[in-house]
């Protein structure tokens, strides 16, 4: 879904008019950097072309498993890793930067895996384990893929737009607006949401191999990188939705109040639920207790075979 969009709608805008040897509706992109703009456009189709043929794929259960499913998606995640880091800024350095959170998010999980189960003694799970660490992989897939779709799509089309022609002030067309406006805010934004869209991409590429995302979900290492994208995504909604401090402050709060609120939810929610296990626990103690009282003469029993008689 997101690199059809991508594709058709690429990052730096379109010319609107016919001049200096480009036409109108082409790609400002690839007038002002071409090689960027290949290397955007050729790893966008490749993972647009590795998804199609992973939804072929999945129909055929010899190529599920031989991992040939796995590495069409690997295959699609490194596109996207690319394309992303090729089309959502306009300098080397910077890309850089981007493609290495994602190394940076993968080291960090591997040593949090070390750390916290390298005294833990491999334990053969049972059914109801297995179900549960099944549960939170889909909890943590399905973040990750909702992360992925909103952060991909807002670092190549940030907000504010795009310049559509040179100025005087020395900007040039398909640079981000907001980057001239308020540079401070654009980089907050920029790193927050290529963050979040790093750890997205990350945690999918661990959730599709068995022998990783067991331990890292087991660790919560998992658990600590979604939160960690959350959080970078209120940032960057705060910093990209709004051109005035005060506003942003404002969704800080708003964000605050709603973990609040849900925070008290569940301290009502698990006091409700100690008060009925303790009180289950209490009748079981005190029907376990009266059967032990009735054992020896046992006059309930023989009064209910009077009464049946």
């Amino acid at each position: 879904a997101i690199t059809y969009t991508a594709g058709l709608d690429p990052p730096g805008g379109l010319w609107q008019d016919n001049s200096n040897g480009h036409m109108a509706g082409d790609p400002i992109l690839l007038t002002t950097n071409a090689r960027r703009y290949k290397a955007f456009f050729y790893c966008n189709s490749v993972a647009f072309v590795a998804s199609l043929v992973a939804i072929v794929l999945v129909q055929t259960d010899i190529l599920v498993r031989h991992h040939v499913l796995e590495a069409a998606m690997i295959l699609d995640l490194f596109g996207l890793i690319g394309a992303y880091a090729a089309g959502s800024c306009r300098d080397v350095k910077t890309s850089i930067y981007a493609i290495a959170l994602a190394g940076a998010v993968l080291v960090y999980v591997v040593i949090h895996i070390v750390f916290f189960t390298l005294d833990h003694e491999d334990k053969k799970d049972d059914d109801k384990a297995n179900q549960l660490l099944e549960k939170r992989r889909k909890r943590l897939l399905l973040f990750a893929i909702l992360a992925a779709t909103i952060t991909y799509q807002a670092g190549l089309t940030p907000p504010g737009g795009f310049l559509l022609q040179d100025d005087k002030l020395g900007h040039h067309a398909g640079d981000p607006v907001l980057l001239f406006n308020y540079p401070l805010r654009y980089k907050v934004f920029f790193y927050c949401n290529s963050v979040s869209f790093m750890l997205s991409i990350s945690l999918t590429i661990l959730l599709v191999n068995h022998n990783l995302y067991r331990p890292a979900i087991r660790s919560n290492a998992l658990f600590v990188c979604m939160v960690v994208g959350l959080l970078c995504l209120m940032v960057a909604y705060a910093a990209g939705s709004t051109q005035h401090l005060k506003t942003s402050i404002y969704i800080f709060l708003l964000v605050g109040a709603a973990l609040l609120v849900a925070a008290g939810l569940l301290l009502v929610f698990l006091l409700k639920k100690n008060d009925s296990d303790s009180a289950a626990q209490h009748t079981d103690a005190a029907r376990h207790l009266g059967g032990k009282r009735s054992l020896p003469g046992r006059p309930e029993t023989a009064r209910r075979s009077v009464a049946e008689q």
